[in-house]
């Protein structure tokens, strides 16, 4: 079998392994991302309390949407890094619809990006990107950064991380994983993740509610940390990695 078949079948195969085995997670991701689609819905049919429409901010919450499932496919093969580099701009996304609810005026500065750099620079990079609207959007963007130095650039701890070194007699060879080989840390990514969708189902509810008034979101009882506690405090008493991956990643206070 050539590398690339090799590979597609492995995928699929993990595909099939994890919905066997994190079955309750992955109808919690479902249920999650109903909420999130229905949540953000509502720009489109209602409009907030001085009647003003803010349809305009659907393309971001569309875009947030899509890559929480684009990482969440990831995750279902056994790939977690893949996961949160696909998932990145939709975080992005997010903490954008933050900075355009904080004040419309911003919409322009993004849009201008290209011809006012430094108007940009300043109200969309590092701090300058936290808002007064989205909770939690300090965390978010904490959790960004990371996503930046860890998944994006090939650093040193991005190129030896899933790196093997091989030598026999025909000399030494260099192996990067395809795949998470092991399974606490997988575990750990899935349930960073998971609870992380969580905070942002709960934040983008208080920003719309913010906008459109309050309405319950039917099906989302939320609290996934509270859910998984246990799960999670065993998984990080036994590996260090997994506990950092949670912590970091995943918002978790473990």
């Amino acid at each position: 079998m050539d590398e690339f078949s090799e590979y597609s079948s492995i995928q699929q195969n993990n595909r099939e392994v994890f919905h066997k085995n994190f079955a309750s997670d992955t109808q919690c991701f479902k249920d999650a991302l109903t909420a999130l689609r229905n949540i953000w819905g509502r720009l489109g049919t209602e409009r907030d309390k001085a009647g003003e429409s803010h349809v305009g901010l659907l393309p971001f919450s569309n875009i947030l949407v899509r890559h929480v499932i684009f990482g969440f496919e990831h995750l279902a093969c056994y790939q977690s890094f893949l996961a949160w580099l696909t998932f990145r701009p939709g975080l992005e996304a997010l903490l954008i619809l933050g900075k355009f609810v904080d004040d419309p005026a911003n919409a322009k500065i993004w849009l201008n990006r290209g011809v006012d750099v430094n108007s940009y620079r300043k109200t969309f990079e590092g701090r300058a990107l936290e808002s007064a609207s989205l909770p939690l959007s300090l965390e978010f963007r904490k959790v960004l950064s990371r996503l930046n130095d860890e998944f994006m650039h090939p650093n040193p701890a991005f190129a030896y991380r899933d790196a093997n070194v091989r030598s026999d007699a025909g000399g030494m060879q260099v192996e990067i994983q395809f795949f998470d080989v092991d399974a606490d840390v997988h575990e750990a990514h899935l349930l960073a993740y998971l609870n992380l969708i969580d905070v942002i189902v709960r934040s983008s509810q208080t920003v719309v509610d913010g906008l459109c008034g309050s309405r319950a979101t039917g099906g989302w009882t939320g609290n996934y940390a509270a859910q998984e506690r246990g799960r999670a405090l065993q998984l990080a008493a036994r590996n260090a990695v997994a506990k950092k991956v949670m912590n970091e990643l995943g918002l978790w206070n473990l």
